[in-house]
């Protein structure tokens, strides 16, 4: 059944990957109905300063120098922002999807349950993940590779997923990133259903966010090459 269950969200990690994959084309399409169709010129800047928004939320971060200003407003960016909000919304809907936790049944309200506690989970992690990132100076922005390859890229993001920038520019084991998701898995089994409780259950639960955290790493990764967008440079950090 456990085997079962790994499955289905390997298929959901699937869905959401193709969801947020589209969200370029989505975003360039809707981007018409802003052009003046007396005024040719403007159209592409138009266009660029859309989908340039897209890619400042999900994509790969600009190498610059975090300050605490900077690290509070992605915080609250990151707890309660668009993205957030939307993600949080589709992945409560592939739990009802799989009627995930199964005491929660189905209808309307069982699937606000499952969008509130998934926005208290997200807030939960993020909160420990900022804490954790000032004490130990982390920078948990995904930056790009800066490599070549298919393989090599993926490989990079994937293992993103636990590490994080120092100030003199290593990539390390992020205590921050880590400690978010586990914590945050920890604390979300006290208030769900019994199928959350034990350290099998807040362990898979932890595999779950960290399988779709690194899913997510893949598409910034990848993202600025599918809107056409150069790579943020990355060279300093190496």
């Amino acid at each position: 059944m456990r085997e079962t269950n790994r499955l289905s969200w390997a298929r959901s990690l699937t869905v959401v990957f193709l969801a947020i994959g589209s969200l370029p084309v989505a975003f360039s399409q809707a981007s018409d109905t802003f052009i003046n169709p007396s005024s040719p010129t403007t159209q592409p800047v138009e266009k660029m300063d859309l989908i340039d928004k897209v890619l400042d939320m999900v994509g790969p971060a600009e190498h610059t120098q975090l300050t605490q200003k900077d690290r509070f407003q992605l915080y609250l960016l990151s707890a309660g922002g668009p993205v957030p909000l939307i993600g949080e919304a589709a992945g409560a809907g592939i739990s009802q999807w799989h009627n995930r936790p199964p005491e929660w049944g189905q209808g309307w309200g069982a699937f606000g349950k499952r969008y509130g506690s998934n926005l208290a989970y997200n807030g939960i992690r993020q909160t420990l993940t900022y804490g954790a990132s000032i004490v130990t100076h982390e920078d948990t922005r995904y930056f790009a590779s800066g490599k070549n390859g298919v393989w090599a890229r993926t490989g990079y993001a994937l293992l993103s997923t636990f590490t994080a920038r120092h100030p003199d520019g290593r990539q390390s084991f992020s205590v921050s990133n880590v400690g978010g998701v586990v914590g945050a898995s920890a604390i979300a089994s006290i208030w769900g259903p019994q199928s959350w409780k034990g350290f099998n259950n807040i362990a898979e639960n932890a595999g779950i966010s960290f399988g779709t955290t690194a899913a997510l790493n893949v598409i910034r990764e990848f993202l600025p090459d599918l809107l056409h967008r150069p790579r943020p440079d990355n060279s300093s950090g190496h």
